[in-house]
């Protein structure tokens, strides 16, 4: 089937600036096998089992404040994951959790109470987009029902199969009660910027929010492009990396598949290429701060208490 094109829309410019704030908000804290994050030539269960040296893991999802509402890029973890011994359906899930991450949780990591403190009404939320179906990334759907959640077709289709629990998507916890999911499919664009992705989703129909396939981590992961007139290019990602600086090396982590993320590694590496001053903000990466203050042009704020 043919895909019809996109004629996608220029990045805003100065007199139309569609966004006024992005924001990285903190959802709790964790500890990660370094092989988990850097890679390791090891087979997964040998380090799994036997790893003994530990990274701290930042919890973190992004809250994009559009002309046409909020927006949230993923909706973090569920406290409950470390308080209700039945969160996890399957004794083999809840025995391997504790061995492949150290959760740092309270009930104030809940994505509520983080917009809250945020100063914001979680009510207020119109779309969250969902870069994959991991627990920690679907963890606040339940507390923002009033929100469209925008996940890709792909991605969608693991549900399809025999266990995504294998592949930590827990589907009690994805096709919840009045969930409004709604699935997207990328259109090829004409824009040579393109040319290397699977096609493109135009979140807000403006050229502000562009959404791309950024598959490895899992098939269907997606990542999203800021672009606005006075700010630089910002791609925000899930778990494609854990580390922006990884990405720009090829360091591979130990989870996904690793030709598909070098793929995709190399196709976001042209697009900043082509983009020139694209910073990349990931879920997991201390960083994120520091690169979305640098890309919006924001004062650097004081990092104390947030890098490890």
């Amino acid at each position: 089937m043919v895909r019809p094109q996109t004629a996608l829309p220029e990045a805003p410019r100065a007199h139309d600036r569609p966004i006024e704030s992005l924001r990285v908000l903190q959802c709790g804290r964790a500890e990660q096998h370094k092989e988990h994050r850097y890679g390791s030539s090891l087979p997964q269960l040998a380090w799994v089992f036997f790893g003994r040296s530990w990274e701290p893991l930042p919890l973190q999802c992004f809250l994009i404040e559009h002309r046409d509402g909020l927006f949230l890029f993923d909706t973090g973890i569920d406290p409950a994951i470390v308080s209700d011994d039945t969160y996890i359906n399957q004794a083999i899930g809840r025995f391997l959790l504790r061995r492949i991450f150290h959760l740092q949780l309270t009930e104030h990591d809940r994505i509520d109470h983080v917009l809250a403190d945020a100063g914001v009404d979680p009510g207020k939320i119109r779309t969250a987009i969902i870069s994959h179906l991991h627990f920690d990334h679907v963890g606040g759907i339940a507390q923002i029902p009033q929100a469209d959640l925008l996940v890709s077709a792909r991605e969608w289709a693991i549900l399809a199969g025999p266990h995504p629990e294998h592949e930590w998507i827990l589907r009690e916890h994805i096709e919840i009660s009045g969930a409004k999911w709604r699935q997207i499919t990328f259109e090829h664009s004409d824009d040579p910027l393109f040319e290397d992705f699977e096609g493109l989703h135009d979140v807000a129909g403006d050229g502000s929010m562009i959404l791309l396939p950024v598959p490895g981590h899992t098939a269907g992961s997606m990542a999203l492009l800021i672009r606005q007139e006075g700010w630089n290019p910002i791609l925000l990602a899930g778990d494609l990396t854990y580390e922006a600086a990884c990405l720009e090396q090829d360091v591979v982590p130990g989870t996904g598949d690793r030709e598909t993320l070098l793929e995709t590694f190399a196709k976001v590496r042209r697009l900043r290429e082509h983009l020139g001053g694209l910073e990349i903000a990931a879920a997991h990466d201390f960083a994120a701060q520091s690169a979305i203050a640098r890309a919006t042009s924001l004062a650097t704020h004081d990092q104390k208490g947030t890098e490890p």
